[in-house]
């Protein structure tokens, strides 16, 4: 029996990702000087994501701040910034926890409110075996917009 195929919707869309393009946003226009509103625990939600993949060469570039990696600690290990993770229903890069961690980047109000739904944890057991995918051009895969 096939497994199905399920599309996720990728939480972010920003050009400085792989596959981002310049008419997606500019990380710089979600930055925030100070932490927002339950960012700490948008943060655990992502950190406790389901690892779809790794790719080699998973180091993602800090474009701000070069030559560091966006590359966020995981369960107490270093993560490559690249490596794709999932709940089920979104699609982020492990490297979005950095972003989001190091400058405050604001995560859309539709995937808070869906992480807040699920405690702010992913949980993992409940996730279907599918075989998951995300095009980035696929207009299934538009991603809400986001208050400043």
């Amino acid at each position: 029996m096939a497994v199905p195929t399920k599309m996720l919707k990728p939480v972010v869309r920003f050009r400085e990702f792989p596959f981002g393009t310049t008419a997606d946003l500019s990380m710089r226009e979600k930055m925030s000087v100070k932490p927002w509103l339950n960012q700490d625990q948008a943060l655990d939600y992502l950190r406790s994501g389901l690892i779809l993949g790794v790719t080699m060469g998973a180091d993602l570039t800090d474009w701000f701040d070069p030559p560091a990696k966006a590359n966020p600690k995981i369960s107490g290990q270093p993560e490559g910034g690249t490596t794709e993770m999932t709940d089920g229903t979104w699609f982020w890069y492990a490297g979005l926890i950095y972003f989001v961690e190091k400058y405050n980047v604001r995560l859309p109000d539709e995937f808070l409110q869906h992480a807040a739904k699920q405690g702010w944890h992913v949980k993992k057991d409940r996730i279907p075996a599918y075989h998951y995918d995300c095009s980035y051009f696929e207009p299934s895969c538009k991603i809400a917009s986001s208050a400043p």
